[in-house]
Parts: C-alpha cells; structure tokens; sequence
C-alpha cells in the first residue's frame, strides 16, 4: 500500500489541465472560499478536512484497493471500508462507488459466509459496565499446521468488542489455556468478572482455578455457557477465518504469521454494532495506517466521544442494547426466498461439499467460482458450466447451493482470478439419497425422472426434487442402491423397454 505514491498523483492530478466538471467546481468552490473546501500547503484539494479524489486515472480505484484489498485493510464489507476510506479521503459518490466496489469483489464473495437471517429466538448476555470486565473466549481449531501453531484462541471484549487472537494447538488444556490468559490477557487488561465460553464448565472451573494460581490470587468469577447467546465471539471467529482465506498462501501453512496483522485489521474497523473501532473506544485515537503526516480526521462525533471515555462506554452500552433489540426482531423473522436464476446468470457454488487437494476446509473459501448456468432443471436445480479441474464434480445443483455473483461495474478494474479447484479422488455429492423413480410420458419423448434428496437441507422445503435421469451420471452407485431396493421402480432404458 504505497500511500505516498497514491497521495502525490492525487496533487499532480489537481494541477493537470484536466476536463473533469467535478474538479472544476471544486476547485471553484474553494477559490470562492467555501468553507467546506480549503487548498493546504501540501497542495492538497480538502473537502470537509479530507483529501479530495477527482475523477482522473485510476485515482479512486487505487484508493478502494488501499482501504479494502490490502492486507492492513481486510477486506472487510461495505460499511467498514467506507469508512476507513472517509478517515482519509473524499469525493462525490464515494459511497455508491464502495457499494458497487465491495458487492462485486470475487474474493470476498468467495471467503465469506452469506449472513442469511437465523431461525429461533435469541437469548441475550447482560450488557458489560465497563472494558474488559466481560468477555468471551473461543478456540478456532483443526487447523493446518503453522509454526507448529494447530488452533487460534480468540478473546473478545464485549463492551469494546477488541479482540486477540492467539496462536496456540488443539489439544489446550486448562491450565495452559491459563498461561495464555495471563500473557494475553491479564498483563493488559486486567482479570474480568465474567467469562463466556463455550468450552463447558468442568473445563472452564479448571482453568479458573490454575489462573488463580498462577496469579497467586483467590478470584471470584461469574462464567456462563451461552451457544446461541454469544453470537458476538463466533462472528469474530468468522470475520478472522474470511480474512485468514484471503490472504494465507496455497498451503494454508502461513495463518500464524497473519495474526498480528488480522487483529490489527479487525481492531482497526468500524464495529458494526458500535459504529466505532475497537482501538479507538480502548485508547481513544485511531493508530498510524500510513506514514503521511498525521490528521485530525476524526468525526465530529468521535471527537466528542475522545473527550471523555466514560461517556464513550456510556454510549457503546446504549448503542450495544439498541443493536440486540433489531437484533432480536431480525432473529425472529423468516429466511429469504431462494433468487430466481437466468441462463446465463453468474452463481457461486457452496464450497462445502466438494473435496479438493487443499490442507484444510478451515481456511477454504466458503463459496467457488463464479460459475456460468447453463440450463435450469426442473423448478430448483440449476446445471453449471464448471472447469475441466472440477470434471469430477456433477454439474447440476440444487438452489440453495448456490449464491448469485454481483458483476463488476468499476472502471478499469482488474479482479484477481479464482484460485484453481482440483478435486480430489471422489466427489462428495450434493445429491445425498435417491427416494423415487418416474416416467414422465407428458412429452412426445418419454422421460426418466428421479425424486433427490439434496446433502444438508434435510426438514426444509428444499430437501427433495425431481431432476432427469440424464442429470445423474456422477451417481450411478446411488442409482444402482435405488433400484436394488426397488426392483420394481421405473429404471433406465434396458429396464423400461
């Protein structure tokens, strides 16, 4: 992320002899001194104190790449990267212009886990009085190796919402669960009053005990095993396992060396239920990102809050119960209907089911492609064109595998290509059993129809559909089990002539 270079071609472009009418009248407004813009020493265009971007080049482009691709940004979604681009920089339709940006971004499509509305209603945790005095911890596992690293411990405040992220192993007892603590934890923070977790209560009682001991101190806790309650850690896990399948390399064997810069990342970002960054509601100012000079461009609103960081928390407190009331009404609610497909359209493909020659589906993308329909079988499976490395994999799928891709609308911009997909040995099927067979004599063409029942989505509305016998050359052990328990069912063409 060369900012400097970004910054130096933002002031070269603002002396040029450009056409540009948005430029023009920027540059008007602040000769006829309006006082929202101002041209600094630096020879910087200044818009409400940030940095103008006119619309020369690849300027604005370079600058979303900076705020959102680079790894000190994080590819984090909409929300969060415009607002790491407005601490710095401004421009008109900076907004529509992150939208499009972010919706169309492949690799975040890929990487990142669709936030459909859950089923049920949600039991809330108590809201924390002040930072650190509640938290919850959590323990990403079944990782390839790194720096003989296995497992990630992950530790949350739950008023600030700052995390740490820990490298550790799969087999972490209590008592060096303890150690962790007291290196991570409690040397910057200080002992909290509660502690979520998931880890059970026996495990969780151990541990108490050896962090009283290795603190040499009688501690009095209040713990809690909240799975559906404490959405707040698995959100982090899912936010630090998107940013780990960006950016670790081919092997998956890098991910330790990535935490710094992931905490960082994730502390740095707006907090979607706070609006604020966890660093800022800990210290009070954002850290250095880049090595221009630095600039008060703090919100009016942040700069209230910095004042006085018990008014601060005050405001995180009542901001964190207005979020789990719309929380609590959104929890409660329906999922979406299923999108309705063209040929033609660009989907991505649930990654879950495929096997392929990667270490481990921890860190795996979450979706593949996007992949091209090509045809639409029955009313809720679609066939995919899919490269000759997935030839192993059948191309029908059924709709709620799939994810509808966002075309990219931005300028001159370049999206890295997918990585490659190979199979390995068998597939895992979509199609899990095989229930019915039919004769669908409707057309002048007899037809072979079979009754699926699609992997994962037992006990909803899409378990099970008719697809054409033709669809199911990846499944002939299934269709063979079929009709071995069935003999009687209508088969293919040598049984039905």
């Amino acid at each position: 992320m060369d900012d400097e270079q970004l910054q130096s071609d933002i002031r070269k472009a603002l002396d040029s002899d450009s056409r540009d009418p948005e430029l023009s009248a920027a540059l008007a407004a602040a000769h006829q001194g309006d006082s929202r813009w101002s041209r600094d020493e630096e020879g910087f265009l200044r818009f409400n104190g940030r940095i103008y971007v006119p619309d020369v080049s690849d300027l604005r482009l370079r600058v979303l790449r900076s705020r959102h691709d680079h790894p000190t940004a994080g590819h984090w979604g909409q929300n969060k990267t415009q607002a790491l681009v407005l601490r710095d920089y401004a421009w008109p339709g900076l907004r529509a212009y992150v939208r499009d940006y972010v919706k169309s971004c492949t690799q975040c499509a890929r990487a990142k886990t669709p936030r459909h509305l859950p089923y049920g209603t949600l039991k809330q945790l108590p809201i924390p009085e002040r930072p650190w005095n509640s938290i919850s911890m959590d323990l990403i596992e079944q990782l390839p190796s790194s720096g003989g690293y296995t497992a990630i411990l992950v530790v949350v405040d739950r008023l600030t919402k700052q995390a740490i992220f820990i490298p550790t192993h799969d087999t972490l007892t209590a008592s060096e669960l303890a150690d962790l603590f007291v290196m991570h934890v409690f040397s910057k923070h200080g002992v909290p009053s509660h502690v979520t977790s998931d880890r059970g209560s026996e495990f969780m009682s151990h541990f108490f005990r050896s962090l009283g001991k290795a603190l040499d101190m009688r501690l009095h806790f209040t713990s809690g095993y909240h799975p559906e309650g404490d959405g707040q850690t698995e959100r982090v896990n899912q936010t630090l396992e998107q940013y780990l399948r960006i950016y670790c390399n081919y092997q998956q064997d890098n991910w330790a060396r990535l935490l710094p810069l992931a905490e960082f990342a994730y502390n740095n970002a707006p907090n979607a239920t706070t609006g604020i960054s966890p660093f800022f509601t800990n210290k009070g100012y954002h850290p250095g990102l880049t090595v221009h000079p630095e600039r008060d461009l703090t919100s009016a609103r942040a700069r209230e809050f910095a004042v006085d960081l018990e008014e601060l928390h005050t405001e995180l407190r009542k901001q964190i119960a207005e979020a789990q009331a719309r929380y609590q009404v959104q929890a409660d609610k329906h999922r979406l209907p299923a999108p309705d497909f063209r040929i033609g359209d660009l989907v991505y493909l649930k990654a879950k089911h495929i096997r392929t020659t990667r270490p481990s589906k921890k860190l795996l993308e979450k979706f593949l492609g996007p992949f091209e329909i090509i045809a639409k079988v029955g009313t809720h499976s679609y066939t995919l064109r899919l490269p000759d490395s997935m030839r192993a994999v059948h191309l029908v799928f059924h709709v709620s595998q799939l994810e509808p891709a966002t075309p990219n609308v931005i300028p001159g911009r370049v999206q890295p290509p997918p990585p490659p997909v190979i199979v390995d040995g068998e597939p895992e099927y979509e199609i899990s059993e095989i229930l019915d067979s039919k004769l669908d004599r409707r057309r002048k063409t007899c037809k072979l129809l079979y009754l699926v029942r699609w992997a994962g989505y037992e006990g909803t509305d899409e378990e099970t559909s008719w697809i054409l016998a033709t669809e199911l050359g990846h499944a002939q052990e299934l269709v063979s089990d079929f009709h071995q328990t069935y003999p009687d069912k209508p088969g293919p063409l040598e049984k039905v002539a």
